[in-house]
């Protein structure tokens, strides 16, 4: 500490916090806090901190609804870092001499549109500033250690931040975006753009297991109509052609009715008396049958006589 400052230490405490601007003028009688420094979420109005050039701990000011602005125009080293957080009322930030933090974290404050941090050099840790900024402003800056995230308003330029990034200053990661562009979006847009990936994705799986599943059903019927068609010719080829045989009902074979003579019937001949034709050649001789007994057949054969 230089000869000129005074520091102030409240024994048993190593923090102090402030309600109101009546408790923040009592540290304008030194130049160094060697604690941290709490601004109470009760506070309201604009909370300046005058003579002070070093706090040795944090400055914190969280979710606080009635503080409209934060003044420390002395104020050049924040070894424990800074955090302004869900200020909702806040609308301005002048820390015009701040050289050196070991953090820099300012969220969550949507009335704050403009950073300016004129003589900020170095950031030993963490540099994070989004919100709804209308332009952020660290001319001097050359040294940031830690990650570096701005995000700001859609009219935010990050021409000039990213400048520094080709000179060198971000050691860790760096990112810059405005409302429209990198991770500038809400929590309700990226959960909007998370369903939507996931409804593509079902539906594209879905029309791959369609088209999957019907190629197999057209690959299966094919096969079946070639095993179907297969035995076919192949039996056409080791049988002959069978001649289909006409069944023929039995029917009761009958005898073939007798002919009609044809020409001059011959005459009956008796067969008690059997009669010759005489011939011209010969002459007419009667003939008598004997009767030689009984016959056991009805008719009787006659008998011819030889000339």
């Amino acid at each position: 500490m230089d000869p000129g400052r005074s520091m102030l230490m409240i024994p048993g405490q190593s923090s102090v916090t402030i309600g109101s601007q009546s408790d923040a003028s009592n540290l304008t009688s030194c130049d160094t806090f060697g604690g941290s420094v709490t601004i109470a979420s009760s506070a309201s109005g604009t909370i300046t901190l005058n003579n002070v050039e070093e706090i040795q701990g944090s400055f914190t000011v969280e979710s606080g609804s009635g503080i409209t602005g934060l003044v420390a125009p002395d104020l050049e080293t924040l070894k424990g870092g800074m955090i302004l957080d869900g200020l909702d009322a806040l609308t301005n930030v002048e820390m015009s001499s701040l050289s050196q933090a070991s953090s820099l974290t300012i969220t969550g404050n949507p009335k704050l549109k403009h950073i300016m941090f004129d003589q900020l050099e170095e950031v030993n840790g963490e540099l994070k500033l989004t919100g709804s900024f209308a332009s952020v402003s660290l001319p001097s800056l050359d040294q940031v250690n830690g990650q570096t995230t701005i995000q700001g308003g859609s009219s935010m330029s990050c021409s000039a931040l990213d400048s520094l990034q080709s000179e060198g200053v971000y050691r860790g990661a760096y990112s810059c975006s405005s409302d429209g562009s990198g991770d500038s979006l809400s929590a309700g847009a990226k959960a909007g753009i998370a369903i939507a990936v996931i409804v593509v994705v079902v539906l594209i799986l879905v029309v791959v297991w369609f088209v999957i599943r019907r190629r197999r059903q057209q690959r299966n019927n094919r096969t079946q109509s070639i095993s179907l068609e297969t035995p076919v010719a192949n039996e056409k080829d080791e049988k002959p052609p069978q001649v289909q045989q006409l069944a023929v009902p039995d029917r009761e074979l009958k005898p073939p009715m007798p002919r009609k003579p044809v020409g001059v019937q011959a005459a009956q001949l008796d067969g008690r008396s059997i009669y010759e034709a005489s011939s011209p050649m010969t002459p007419s001789t009667v003939y008598h049958e004997l009767d030689a007994g009984p016959v056991l057949s009805s008719h009787q054969r006659p008998i011819h006589s030889e000339a």
